[in-house]
């Protein structure tokens, strides 16, 4: 710190930091006596990670003396941007033409470095990659360095690192790591709505028949979908970022060092794909046609700003509104209760008419009555449910007749588009029912069990809890009689 001219008294406060580090162990119970640390701050505190920028910094500033010590020479893809090392977090890489003395000075700068600071490279972890060398200048150089030689491909981060084009071999062990979080068996006891939340998050897909494609998945709430990002599209727009990056110049050294030693000026934008070049470059060269397909990219170009967002949409294509868009989002009822509803409103829940039609049962008699069990059918055409509905609507304050599923929905549809709070208990009343009526169906043909005497209060139960959550609709309950004002 000295050295890089911080004021004294700043220096004195970071000493006293350090110097003055000591612990406290409870053991059963009873706090155990004072005591010194003797190699100054642990790594997890939280003043360790800022003096280790400063340690870099210094480190950095060091090395840079390199280019005017006699004798150093850079390698030779780094000299005109005065590189002689990279640091990533506690990683660091150093460059240096493949000569005895060159790296002889490198190591002496190194060893200077490590002295003042105290921190030393573990030689176990070091390699040396030769490029361009003849055997003696190898064995010169790992006797100098100590280091031991590494060979490509290797994993950096897990991540095999080649100069070549990535085999499906070194990329399966990755592979074979996402899929091993997501098919754990705790994921099997998971509900759908669970799992689409976990499909967010990891951007696998689950094993299994899907209700509903993948494609319509991936389409936004509007359309109908589920807002989960596609993976091809995403990575496209990554690829136009980076494109947009070395487009744009931005301040970045793998940037620079292109522009410097494999560009040479030439735009990104006129650049030829060779068959000779890199296959990570010519890949992103092949996104250059995503550019003309729409605005996007003009519009990022003229504010100096990429928003993957914009990118993303545009390449997904525009997607109609659903008319039952206000009815299932911005819903307020259980999660699983809204995935339960989507399907029902995507026409794909699993009933025994479209069980049948695929081959998988040849029965499709309502476990309720003895009519076919239908997706109209089973909602609202079953005395089981239409009793249900009957009750439920008075009880919210509706005086209708229920008819079958689409004269329903239709008329849902027009009533969610008026304001007030009963709309919004609506919404809320017909996905918990849709999914106590699917639950008590699926327990009367899997476990044989007759429909819960008290499902009409349990629903009405449900919809008042969840109403509690609803900002607006907080003021409208009478918890106390299970019913709103």
């Amino acid at each position: 710190m000295n050295e890089m001219s911080f004021p004294i008294k700043f220096v004195k406060w970071i000493m006293v930091a350090v110097r003055t580090v000591s612990y406290r162990y409870l053991i059963n119970g009873q706090a155990s006596k004072i005591l010194k640390a003797k190699r100054g701050l642990r790594q997890g505190d939280p003043i360790s990670p800022l003096l280790f920028v400063l340690i870099m910094e210094y480190k950095h500033r060091s090395m840079a003396e390199l280019k005017v010590t006699l004798g150093y020479k850079f390698h030779p893809r780094c000299s005109k941007l005065n590189i002689t090392n990279v640091c990533f977090a506690d990683d660091l890489m150093l460059f240096a033409m493949g000569d005895a003395c060159s790296v002889q000075k490198m190591m002496n700068n190194f060893t200077k470095f490590s002295e003042a600071t105290g921190l030393r490279a573990n030689l176990d972890k070091c390699k040396v990659f030769f490029g361009g060398t003849t055997l003696q200048e190898q064995v010169d150089i790992l006797r100098i360095s100590g280091f031991s030689e590494g060979k490509l491909p290797f994993k950096y981060l897990r991540v095999p690192i080649s100069s070549r084009k990535l085999s499906i071999n070194q990329c399966q062990p990755l592979i074979d790591k996402m899929l091993a979080k997501i098919q754990h068996w705790s994921v099997k006891l998971l509900s759908y709505a669970g799992r689409q939340q976990l499909v967010n998050s990891v951007l696998m897909s689950i094993s299994g028949k899907a209700y509903v494609a993948w494609e319509n998945l991936c389409e936004p709430k509007n359309a109908g979908g589920l807002n989960i990002r596609d993976l091809e599209t995403w990575n496209k727009v990554m690829m136009l970022k980076l494109l947009w990056n070395i487009h744009m110049k931005a301040n970045k050294l793998w940037i620079r060092w292109l522009d410097t030693y494999f560009m040479k000026g030439v735009p990104i934008l006129q650049w030829p794909v060779s068959k000779t070049g890199s296959w990570i470059f010519n890949c992103k060269l092949k996104c250059r046609n995503l550019i003309h397909n729409g605005d996007a990219w003009q519009k990022a170009v003229l504010h100096g700003r990429f928003k993957a967002a914009s990118i993303y949409k545009e390449l997904r294509g525009d997607n109609m509104d659903l008319p039952w868009k206000r009815v299932f989002f911005q819903n307020h009822a259980s999660p699983r209760a809204r995935f339960t509803h989507w399907l029902t409103l995507m026409g794909r829940l699993p009933t025994k008419d479209r069980l049948r039609r695929f081959g998988f049962i040849q029965d499709c008699k309502c476990c309720f009555c003895d009519q076919d069990e239908t997706l109209s059918h089973l909602v609202f055409g079953c005395s089981f449910s239409n009793r249900i509905w009957d009750s439920l609507m008075g009880w919210i304050g509706y005086n209708r007749t229920i008819l079958h599923w689409e004269h329903e929905k239709g008329w849902i549809i027009q009533e969610t588009h008026k304001k007030g709070w009963k709309r919004e208990v609506l919404k809320i009343a017909l996905a918990e029912t849709i999914y106590q009526i699917w639950a008590a169906r699926n327990a009367a043909i899997f476990t044989l069990s007759p429909p819960r005497s008290d499902i009409i209060p349990h629903i009405q139960e449900r919809v008042i809890n969840r109403s509690l959550t609803h900002r607006k609709l907080k003021s409208h309950v009478d918890v106390s009689n299970t019913r709103f004002r």
